[in-house]
């Protein structure tokens, strides 16, 4: 048995044994984790039946093209040979294809689910902005319709060939995410991300709007991209954005793995597993920027791989203005791309001083061996061409000046209403060189350590936290993790690509090859064998190719699972670029392993075509003419023998083949159905179920008339009306969150100034808070009895009367019931709740009376009218609070 035989009979085994103990663990974590009560939910088993009938549809249609190509292929049973069919019968057929089982069931559900609308206006202004950058990267404004050409040429081609039937699997969970987004309002987008209108752009870009957590002064590149939508009806144009990110992400992994997979099946298989990360797939319905940053950094890798260096390295600079963590995972691949490329010009020099001797000796071995295996001997002299014609960094220079002053004008806000350049990421650097942060922030808040435990704690809590992450994502330290987690698919992905990282390194060794100098990996001219498949030219991937996604790999890994020893709190979101990485690296080794077959059998077979000229030599001999016709007899029987065997071989060939696909099959099925099952149960936002179905609609979901609903079951009309007069109002609200964040204006909860993110020390004294509420221009404060008497918020009730004690308050509304109370009718909270309405109160913010603190003068005395005001609102909020 070869080498390589058995290190893929190991890695059989191992990965079967992974595949069978995360699908074991799952049905632990699906019952343990609350998703199996969620599935049950009837919003979640409607959504279930209508992805049943979509699996239905998509059956029948695919065994309609199975049985019209299986018709072709056989003669005289159909119009026409498939081989011989004209042109435009396989456009006919091929456009057909992508209508039905991708482009109809897409337009169905989205009429359906009111998302029609969004899809389009949102996909339109992707399409503009996607114009746009391939206009600055390319110099040509229309070099994107050339890209969309050839494009669907490749699915043409693949559609021909039959590979693109897996991608049809992918296609419920695109169609999942699209049908439950407007009912996915997670806490960070309606935080920031949705509400751009009311809390970034009414009074300039580069104002802090009153909002003091730290996500308001995160990078705004995305908001600034999105900014006409907006002000479209609802949040679902947003969100379709999203989704639009999501498929565009999916296209450019396709790329990257192409430039390394030529085999269309498991690029198909690739892709396809891309769709199964619930971890990334969860993020497409969610304005948050973790797809769009993902979509540069792999798009860097891309343009990296093609030979457009600079280019590759301001797409991650670009990537700056999207997310806080891109400044240390962006920053991590430039290092890479850029000890990369000095490993590559080391590794030339070395090359170019050892070509001219090794160029007679090699020269009869290469032209044999080109002739076997196809390779092409001009390949390195084209590679350098091809290598210098894309480093030309004046054709870069356009983009690299967008992607300078973009970022520069994100950073600068972020340094404007902070005092750092980068909010949350570096700030201990940033204080230590000299920069100040500015009041009323306080960056460090939402940062926590566990430096406090021992060196054996943190190595227990890792290995647990690793298992967790992998197969059991249950645990308060894993919550964030369970509603974005990477499934069931990614142990086995990790195993297959850190199995593809020591494959490449040990044929390395074994070849006693090493990067730079010497006996370099880059002389392609003295190398053959299985390390020859390293250094073709631009149609296969070279060690230069799989270099820097190895090492990519493997400093994000490394720095990935470094943050479950830093943080208290992990999120599933904070690890889709090792994921895709691993992913990547899982699918692109078939190439290598086929290459390295390919030109071993063609070393086999010179090797037997030297035994045979001499055995033809020998053979000429007339003194063994009639032995040798002697042994052809024997032969001639012997062959009779092996052929009864080889049909013997053949049965059991087959019966093993069958035994094998059933295996598959069952993997196959069982991972799908188990990635199905975690994304229809798992949000962001812990919402289950799609958007009701409304067979005459707009087009879109209508927020705004659904929070207008909400509010009237609420009971909070009155209140709801006064703070929405003006979007521009300044709301602090005492309320659940994110609930509060749906009333469109500027409304900042008091979660964000004292919790994550916030500054606590406000509470510390009225003054500071006084302050506060100068800071922010704060129009009203709004509460909620259900809120305030959680015992978390009993200093948010003192504070109130304090305030209230130096008459900041005014103009006291309470509501319950939709109808304006008298404010002798407060209720406290325990009669309040039990008759099953809640009364609400709106405190309006005498703001000329906070000029005197934040002048640090003293408070000047009520006139009577004022003083009988504030002793209603004291006594008010005194029997509010009770």
């Amino acid at each position: 048995m070869t080498e390589g035989r058995r290190g893929s009979i190991v890695k059989t085994i191992a990965g079967g044994g992974i595949g069978l103990l995360s699908l074991y663990f799952f049905l632990l974590f699906f019952r343990d984790s609350g998703n199996l009560e969620r599935f049950l939910e009837e919003k979640t088993q409607v959504a279930f039946r209508e992805m049943l009938w979509l699996f239905a549809y998509l059956f029948l249609c695919l065994m309609g093209f199975f049985l019209k190509r299986k018709m072709q292929d056989v003669p005289g049973k159909g119009a026409f040979l498939r081989r011989e069919a004209s042109g435009e019968a396989i456009n006919r057929a091929f456009f057909s294809f992508l209508f039905l089982l991708f482009i109809l069931p897409t337009l169905v559900f989205a009429y359906l689910h009111r998302m029609l609308l969004s899809m389009l206006v949102s996909g339109l202004w992707f399409f503009v902005l996607a114009l746009l950058f391939r206009f600055i990267t390319t110099g040509r404004p229309l070099q994107i319709f050339k890209d969309f050409k050839w494009f669907l040429a490749f699915l043409e081609k693949d559609f021909q060939e039959g590979t693109l039937y897996p991608l049809v699997f992918a296609l419920p969970f695109f169609i999942l995410q699209m049908n439950r987004s407007n009912v996915a309002l997670d806490y960070d987008s309606l935080r920031y991300g949705l509400r751009s209108a009311y809390v970034l752009f009414p009074e300039g870009f580069f104002s802090a709007h009153g909002q003091i957590n730290s996500v308001y002064s995160y990078p705004k590149g995305l908001e600034l991209l999105t900014y006409p939508l907006n002000y479209l009806p609802g949040y679902g144009f947003l969100l379709s954005f999203s989704l639009w990110t999501y498929l565009v992400l999916a296209l450019v992994f396709g790329l990257l793995l192409f430039h390394f997979q030529k085999n269309r099946k498991k690029l198909s298989l690739g892709i396809l597993c891309f769709f199964l990360l619930s971890s990334v797939g969860n993020m497409s319905l969610t304005i948050k920027t973790d797809l769009f940053t993902l979509l540069l950094q792999l798009s860097a890798l891309y343009f990296f791989l093609k030979g457009k260096r600079l280019q590759s390295c301001f797409l991650l600079f670009f990537s700056y203005s999207f997310k806080p963590t891109a400044v240390v995972f962006s920053t991590l691949l430039g290092i890479v791309f850029l000890f990369t490329m000095f490993l590559e010009c080391f590794g030339k020099r070395s090359i170019k001083t050892n070509s001219q001797v090794n160029t007679d000796r090699n020269t009869n071995t290469n032209a044999s061996i080109n002739a076997k295996t196809g390779i092409n001997s001009n390949i390195n002299t084209n590679y350098n061409r091809i290598q210098a014609k894309g480093e030309k960094w004046t054709s870069e220079l356009p983009f690299v000046l967008f992607s300078i002053v973009y970022t520069g004008l994100i950073t600068f806000r972020t340094f404007w209403i902070t005092g750092l350049p980068f909010s949350t990421t570096f700030t201990g650097i940033f204080k230590a060189i000299g920069f100040h942060v500015n009041w009323p922030f306080n960056l460090d808040a939402h940062v926590d350590y566990s430096g406090e435990l021992s060196f054996s704690e943190s190595a227990f809590s890792f290995f647990r936290r690793l298992f967790s992450f992998l197969f059991y994502p249950v645990g308060e330290d894993m919550e964030h993790v369970a509603i974005a987690w990477s499934g069931v698919l990614f142990p086995l992905i990790l195993l297959f690509a850190i199995w593809q990282c020591f494959s490449l390194g040990r044929k390395c060794l074994l070849g006693r090859n090493s990067l730079p100098g010497g006996n370099s990996l880059l002389e392609r001219n003295s190398l053959s064998g299985r390390e020859a498949f390293l250094h073709r030219g631009s149609r296969e991937a070279s060690i230069w190719d799989y270099l820097p996604l190895a090492l990519s790999f493997f400093v994000i890994m490394v720095f990935s699972l470094l943050s479950f020893v830093m943080l208290w709190q992990i999120d599933g979101n904070y690890y889709i670029l090792w994921e895709s990485l691993a992913l990547l690296h899982c699918f692109s080794g078939g190439n290598l392993q086929e290459n390295n077959l390919q030109e071993e059998n063609a070393q086999k077979n010179l090797q037997e075509e030297h035994l045979q000229e001499e055995n033809a030599q020998k053979n000429l001999q007339e003194e063994r003419l009639r032995e040798e016709n002697a042994q052809k007899n024997l032969q001639g029987e012997r062959l009779q023998e092996e052929n009864a065997q080889k049909g013997r071989m053949k049965t059991n060939t087959a019966s093993s083949k069958g035994f094998i696909l059933l295996l598959k099959a069952f993997f196959f099925f069982s991972f799908y159905l188990a990635a199905f099952l975690s994304t229809i149960t798992t949000s962001w936002a812990g919402a289950v179920g799609f958007t009701p179905i409304d067979l005459a609609n707009k087009g879109y979901y209508d927020h705004a008339l659904v929070e207008l609903e909400n509010q009237g079951e609420k009971g909070s009309l009155p209140a709801f009306s006064e703070m929405t007069k003006n979007p521009r109002h300044h709301v602090l609200a005492f309320a659940e969150t994110p609930e509060c964040y749906r009333i469109p204006c500027n409304v900042q909860s008091i979660t964000d100034v004292e919790g994550s993110g916030g500054s606590p020390g406000l509470y510390d004294s009225p003054l500071y808070f006084a302050w506060f509420l100068k800071w922010s221009d704060t129009d009203y404060v709004y509460l909620e009895q259900s809120f305030l008497h959680d015992e978390r918020e009993e200093r948010a009730g003192e504070m109130l009367l304090q305030m209230a004690e130096e008459g900041i308050f005014q103009s006291p509304m309470l509501v319950e019931k939709n109808k304006i109370l008298p404010l002798d009718g407060v209720k406290t909270f325990s009669e309040s709740n039990g008759e099953g309405a809640e009364q609400l109160l709106l405190l309006q913010i005498r703001k000329e009376r906070l000029e005197y603190p934040w002048e640090e003068r003293p408070y000047p005395e009520l006139s009577p009218e004022e003083q009988m005001e504030k002793d209603r609102i004291l006594q008010l909020l005194s029997e509010y609070l009770r």
